[in-house]
């Protein structure tokens, strides 16, 4: 019996979940809405969030079920108004996700973990008001329950 590819999209709804219950505002692949400046930018409160980047992950086993697992991959953009509160904000997600097993419709998840080589805060000047964004970068496989 053939294994079908394992979905990406449920892993990535897993991803958002556990950022979501931080809490935190998330979205995929886009800024979430109530996020960022509430008003003047660089004058008003800025609710911190967070952007999910998935990737369609690859899938990987062994002769008899080439297809059995998924390896699944994201990069998680964290956005703040100082460099404290997106450093605070990548540290309550890293917190919501390494080495926790997220719940997949239908599948087991080993513990989610970070690859080597995590990339430094970025102020972003381009906007109206500076920005600073951190970055997390996740990965887990997952296989049929």
């Amino acid at each position: 019996m053939t294994i079908p590819i394992a979905p990406a999209a449920p892993h990535t709804d897993a991803v958002v979940a556990a950022i979501a219950a931080i809490p935190m505002l998330v979205d995929r692949a886009k800024q979430p809405a109530g996020s960022g400046w509430q008003g003047t930018p660089g004058g008003s409160t800025y609710k911190r969030y967070a952007v999910v980047y998935p990737s369609p992950g690859i899938p990987d086993g062994n002769e008899a079920e080439p297809l059995e697992y998924l390896d699944y991959e994201a990069q998680i953009n964290v956005f703040g108004a100082t460099e404290t509160q997106a450093e605070t904000a990548a540290d309550d997600v890293r917190g919501a996700l390494i080495g926790r097993r997220l719940a997949v419709a239908g599948r087991s998840t080993y513990r989610v973990q970070t690859p080597a080589g995590q990339r430094p805060i970025f102020r972003d000047d381009s906007v109206p008001a500076p920005v600073y964004m951190a970055v997390v970068e996740i990965a887990f496989r997952s296989q049929p329950t």
